[in-house]
């Protein structure tokens, strides 16, 4: 999962779908003997085939001629998420292009072509590929929730939390759209706000690391230092390597004056990432404090 830059004192964690911070979903619907076709050739745009086999099998059913207008967009599209998923952007995006010429009044190729110029860091054509499948399909969640996401990265946090409030609309149980609302609100300082949404992301998914850690942040912004290290606790034990849990229950062990525990936190960070900024800092930090 993507994680956002931790904050100069405690920060938050994106929680996600993807190392990304974007959703994926199904490849396009087509008529059931035109997906079938594409699936026996293992072009699916799925992860129930190796990536590399889609792209194989997709690229002979493009050359093979035997496929048109909408199919033959989807081949394309469906290649483009394999090439996507393999790292290969340019191409993939080569793909979306295709896709898009022969059928352009589908949402989920727009949505996939802005997952691929989120990810080489082009976020504003990223926001009107987003834009544009919302306007095509209203109800398309996954980018009301991506389209946030690159929202919140740019610091647009306003037109970010709207569209968090649109995903969730759609999806009320979508633990990433109300986890990286709740992130929003922490960077606006709203807190509490901020813990409502981390409150309801851990009812959904009680076991996920990520939002106890970023309630625990929230509050400890707002003095209440034994439910922040509860929080922290929680999250280490579900997820004994989260470095930014290590960091923050390092940072609160050092505002409780437990340099020596701090230490120990800071240094399980730096065996996991001996060149981690933050842990470096902190526990130099940490050190300066109790020599002091």
């Amino acid at each position: 999962m993507s994680r956002m830059v931790r904050a100069a004192l405690l920060g938050v964690s994106m929680l996600s779908a993807t190392a990304l911070g974007l959703v994926s979903i199904n490849a396009p619907a087509l008529a059931q003997t035109s997906a079938q076709t594409l699936n026996d050739r293992k072009c699916s745009g799925s992860p129930d085939i190796p990536w590399n086999e889609q792209i194989a099998g997709c690229t002979s059913a493009i050359k093979s001629g035997r496929y048109a207008g909408n199919d033959l967009a989807a081949a394309f599209d469906r290649r483009g998420v394999a090439y996507r998923r393999t790292g290969d952007l340019d191409r993939a995006i080569q793909d979306y292009n295709q896709a898009i010429k022969l059928n352009p009044d589908d949402a989920d190729v727009f949505y996939h072509r802005g997952i691929a110029n989120g990810t080489r860091g082009e976020a504003d054509r990223a926001i009107q590929d987003f834009g544009q499948a919302i306007r095509i399909n209203p109800k398309h969640f996954a980018a009301w929730y991506s389209r946030g996401l690159t929202y919140s990265n740019k610091g647009a946090l306003d037109l970010a939390i709207q569209d968090y409030d649109e995903a969730i609309k759609l999806n009320p149980n979508y633990v990433s759209a109300i986890s990286n609302r709740g992130n929003a609100y922490f960077a606006q300082r709203q807190y509490d706000r901020a813990i409502e949404d981390y409150d309801r992301a851990i009812k959904l998914e009680p076991n996920e690391a990520i939002p106890h850690n970023n309630r625990g942040g929230a509050y400890y912004k707002i003095g209440e230092v034994d439910r922040a290290m509860q929080d922290f606790d929680l999250a280490i034990r579900l997820d004994p390597n989260f470095p930014d849990a290590l960091n923050n229950r390092g940072l609160a062990y050092i505002g409780k004056g437990q340099y020596d525990r701090a230490i120990e936190d800071f240094d399980r960070v730096l065996k996991l990432d001996p060149k981690d900024a933050d842990a470096i800092q902190n526990r130099a930090m940490a050190v300066a404090k109790k020599n002091n």
